[in-house]
């Protein structure tokens, strides 16, 4: 029986969560990044255990270094990564790890280096914390998006560039960097000094016959590699990370700046739940893959019977696609507003990950397949027909119910 089960709309309109309650009840929300699955039977097995017993006590030392080992335990298996317990810093979240890996390794006013369109905290990260962001825009070609190797190389050589922040996979473009990309990417950063943070939060939701690499595993330069069960089963709100540091040297530059228990601990329930979910919970995650894989070409066939309103590149992992809206009617400034006003629908507005991408947006397709055809029906209905760019005659407006427009950021 299948375990990864989507929940229905009324299930989750019935949830206190972000996603389904920023915008007014007749807006589908297809924007924040949490799936709208039940999560796996291991993890809800602990979560209400813990409730019924009354477990809200201190937690034991030895249930943060539980998340620490399992999470060794996990690369080895997973990844055939040899990742030492303990090098390892239990976090809230994994912003938490991007914004002290900024301020542990750079000083005020240096530069530090993001391949945008980037998840937004990235360059907020840096920008809270007084450094200069260092882009290096993805070049997109015919099968995708690729890292600007040259200019990377220009910008690493910058006497004030010391550290560089990684998404793999990449959010929002959905790209796996394979092997080469990463030892390119490795040699240029230690040719010139350079911390690189790896956030990998996504590395179990990729297709076949994309793989993942650890980039600690191809890495000559000192990195921090940031990952949790958030994202992979869908326990965000639960909070809980690791920051893996590659040596350490590099672990006691992070704690010089950062001594033990300046960051607070993570909830007892928070390190269960997380040690189920990377000990117990692959079943499950095999099932959210084929629900994930086939909304993958759902999508993508829509994209296609839309060409050229819409374009965009199969994401090789993460349950975003990201989508270039090309025929944004005159007068409205992004697709997000657009698709809001006219469809209904929100999407993670695309200058959320860098100004130039007004006409861009993010898709999140982790739902179920029932939303997700609705979805795209409203998004078809607003769009100019594909073959003359003309209007649709029966296209929809927002509904005159005098509930106000809400503005929504990522987390």
């Amino acid at each position: 029986m299948a375990e990864a089960l989507p929940l229905t709309e009324m299930q989750l309109r019935a949830q206190i969560s972000k996603k389904w309650h920023t915008y007014p009840p007749d807006v589908l929300p297809m924007w924040l990044a949490d799936m709208d699955f039940q999560p796996a039977a291991a993890i809800r097995s602990v979560v209400l255990e813990a409730a019924e017993s009354a477990q809200f006590t201190y937690p034991l030392d030895a249930e943060h270094r539980g998340v620490a080992q399992t999470f060794a335990a996990r690369m080895r298996a997973r990844f055939g990564w040899e990742a030492g317990a303990d090098q390892v810093a239990v976090i809230a979240d994994l912003v938490q790890g991007l914004t002290t890996s900024v301020l542990a390794f750079s000083e005020p006013e240096d530069g530090v280096i993001v391949f945008s369109p980037i998840y937004p905290p990235f360059m907020r990260s840096i920008r809270v914390s007084g450094r200069k962001v260092v882009d290096v825009p993805l070049l997109e070609e015919t099968d995708g998006f690729v890292i600007d190797f040259d200019l990377l190389e220009q910008q690493a050589a910058r006497p004030d560039v010391t550290l560089m922040l990684l998404c793999n996979p990449h959010n929002p473009t959905g790209r796996v960097f394979t092997d080469i990309e990463l030892r390119r990417v490795s040699d240029i950063a230690a040719e010139h000094g350079i911390v690189v943070v790896s956030d990998e939060v996504h590395a179990d939701l990729v297709y076949a016959p994309h793989r993942h690499t650890v980039f600690a595993t191809v890495s000559a330069a000192p990195t921090v590699t940031l990952q949790s069960a958030t994202k992979s089963f869908n326990i965000a709100g639960l909070r809980c990370g690791v920051m893996h540091f590659g040596s350490e040297p590099l672990h006691r530059r992070f704690l010089d700046v950062f001594p033990d228990r300046a960051l607070g601990r993570v909830s007892g329930l928070a390190a269960a739940a997380t040690v189920a979910a990377w000990s117990g919970g692959d079943e499950w995650l095999g099932d959210a893959l084929e629900t994930l894989e086939a909304n993958r070409r759902q999508v993508f066939q829509w994209v296609s019977d839309q060409h050229p309103n819409v374009r965009a590149h199969v994401p090789e992992g993460t349950y975003f696609a990201w989508l270039h809206f090309t025929r944004i009617p005159a007068g409205v400034s992004t697709a997000h507003d657009f698709l809001l006003q006219s469809a209904r629908v929100a999407l993670q507005a695309g200058q959320d990950f860098g100004v130039p991408y007004t006409s861009w947006a993010r898709l999140n397709f982790a739902t179920s397949p029932r939303i997700l055809r609705k979805a795209l029906n409203r998004m078809t209905a607003a769009l100019p027909n594909p073959l003359t760019g003309h209007a649709r005659s029966s296209q929809p407006g927002p509904p005159d119910n005098g509930t106000p427009q809400r503005e929504a950021r990522t987390s």
